[in-house]
């Protein structure tokens, strides 16, 4: 796996050990090897002390391109999923004549966006110098 070679490899990283495994945490992300050679990524961005799975379609951008990419694809999904989700929080609200919290989902809407806007900067910026 292209990312865990690369934060191995780094000179500037400190890897976390436990008796089973190496991990490392940054850009709301947790990759671990174990001692048996497996990997797992999760999510750490979940407002709980819940962590989860990353999609697979987002594993193989941790595998294929690499830590920097994989983290930034996996803050811009995160972002995009919880957008959709106040988007839909919106229209409820109007269906509800809730003006007022209409005006507050639409600011925590643009603010999503905004972030995953950001992201898909990133991870074009990065693509754009291999």
């Amino acid at each position: 796996m292209k990312a865990w070679e690369e934060i191995e490899n780094d000179p500037h990283i400190s890897l976390y050990e436990t008796l089973k495994s190496r991990y490392y945490i940054d850009h709301g992300c947790k990759i671990e090897r174990f001692n048996d050679g497996r990997f797992e990524l999760k999510n750490l961005m979940t407002n709980s002390d819940h962590y989860e799975d990353v999609p697979e379609e987002i594993v193989e951008v941790f595998a294929e391109d690499g830590w920097l990419i994989g983290a930034f694809t996996m803050c811009a999904h995160v972002y995009k999923t919880r957008a959709h989700k106040v988007a839909y929080l919106v229209e409820r609200a109007k269906i509800n004549e809730n003006d007022e919290l209409v005006d507050r989902l639409l600011g925590t809407y643009e603010r999503l966006k905004k972030k995953y806007e950001d992201y898909e900067m990133r991870i074009e910026k990065i693509y754009s110098s291999l």
